[in-house]
């Protein structure tokens, strides 16, 4: 079998992200076709970026992992850069900025995880392919520079955030046409953002798929599900909350992992990570899911919840998440605060046949185009593709 690496930021069982999902959904869906290895960091989390794994290879179901130390996290100084970043954002957006492509360079290096020993390895190694997930870490920006251009398949989950606008990226990775976006949304922002857009449409599969039955409470609840941060719009969700004129009789219920430091009320209830079985049950059981993020370039844990046939409120200045409602019906999407108070409002007000009809509209939705084997079908499909143009 042909050698096919996958290089992403992170690779656990107890991490919680888009692209480390992402890249291990295709890490398992490739490794049926292909000898697999996923590439990536020793870290655990993603606010320092810390060494917490053992280095080398670990095998997880099967597939082989090799764990590189991060030899330059986030520091005092990287903050000091992103301070930066967000005075000049203005600029950067309109191409107008006074940050050299130097600088871009060295905010990426300083962010981590950075993993020279993984940019060697690459370098070392003759993967007839390598994926890269997500294009805003090191591991990618610098590890893509070691694989032939023929052979490199970026990822990029791109979404409209200020360091998508460095020179830096736009013109490092023209230099790699292979790519997969999630979206067409996704294609869009990078036409709008980079100038190019080359490339296949493929998505992500919804792996939990199965109808779960839904956990019975005595208080209704709205459910949200990943890293609790502001950067996630979890701020603004628990500001709506406060004003909505159910709070009291409806509950705010939140699991993964609190980054923000959620407050301390009998409305609002944090669970931690739960299983796959609870959190499908969950997701049944709730008057709706929310996702407040402006910045996602798929959200599978949305598109989970919409499986479920639960309704679900996206945040509208996020053109992927728009898309999804737009195209299924299956929610609603909001603008600001005071209209993010309103959906919940009217979420919360359902009746049942409304409730029914949203729900199936949202999980016909997930399955017609994010079944599991539709996706393998395509993805082996493009890499066997991108290996044969190479030659190899």
């Amino acid at each position: 079998m042909k050698r096919v690496a996958i290089v992403v930021q992170r690779c656990h069982e107890s991490v919680v992200g888009g692209a480390e999902a992402l890249a291990w959904q295709y890490a398992r869906l490739l490794s049926a076709a292909y000898e697999i290895e996923v590439l990536t960091s020793t870290a655990a989390e993603h606010v320092r970026w810390e060494n917490a794994l053992p280095e080398g290879v670990q095998t997880r179901d099967g597939i082989v992992v090799r764990h590189f130390p991060v030899v330059l996290g986030r520091t005092p100084y990287w903050d000091a850069l992103y301070q930066r970043m967000r005075d000049e954002e203005p600029g950067l957006r309109s191409g107008t900025s006074r940050w050299r492509e130097a600088q871009q360079d060295e905010f990426i290096r300083a962010q981590g995880p950075y993993c020279p020993d993984l940019h060697a390895w690459l370098g070392n190694q003759d993967y007839a392919a390598v994926l890269f997930c997500t294009y805003l870490y090191p591991t990618t920006y610098f590890g893509i520079r070691a694989v032939a251009a023929n052979r490199a398949i970026l990822v990029p989950t791109l979404h409209d955030e200020t360091p998508a606008y460095f020179l830096a990226f736009r013109e490092l990775y023209a230099r790699y046409p292979h790519r997969i976006w999630l979206t067409a949304a996704e294609r869009r922002a990078a036409q709008a953002i980079w100038g190019y857009s080359d490339g296949e449409i493929l998505g992500m599969a919804v792996e939990q798929l199965s109808s779960e039955s839904p956990e019975v409470r005595d208080t209704p609840y709205i459910l949200y599900c990943g890293r609790i941060e502001a950067g996630k719009g979890c701020d603004d969700l628990l500001r709506a909350f406060e004003r909505l004129p159910q709070k009291g009789r409806v509950r705010l219920v939140f699991t993964g992992i609190d980054i923000i430091g959620l407050p301390k009320s009998p409305d609002i209830e944090f669970l931690g990570f739960v299983d796959d079985a609870r959190k499908r049950a969950l997701m049944a059981g709730a008057l709706a899911f929310v996702l407040p993020s402006r910045y996602e370039s798929f959200s599978i844990v949305t598109l989970e919840a919409m499986a479920q046939r639960t309704p679900v409120l996206v945040n509208g200045d996020c053109e992927v998440m728009r898309d999804h409602i737009e195209h299924s019906g299956g929610g609603f999407a909001y603008r600001g605060v005071d209209d993010l108070v309103a959906k919940l409002e009217r979420l919360s007000a359902l009746s049942a046949p409304e409730r029914e009809r949203i729900g199936n509209a949202g999980r016909d939705y997930v399955l017609a185009r994010y079944a599991e084997d539709a996706i393998r079908r395509r993805l082996v499909d493009y890499v066997g593709r991108v290996i044969e143009a190479a030659g190899h």
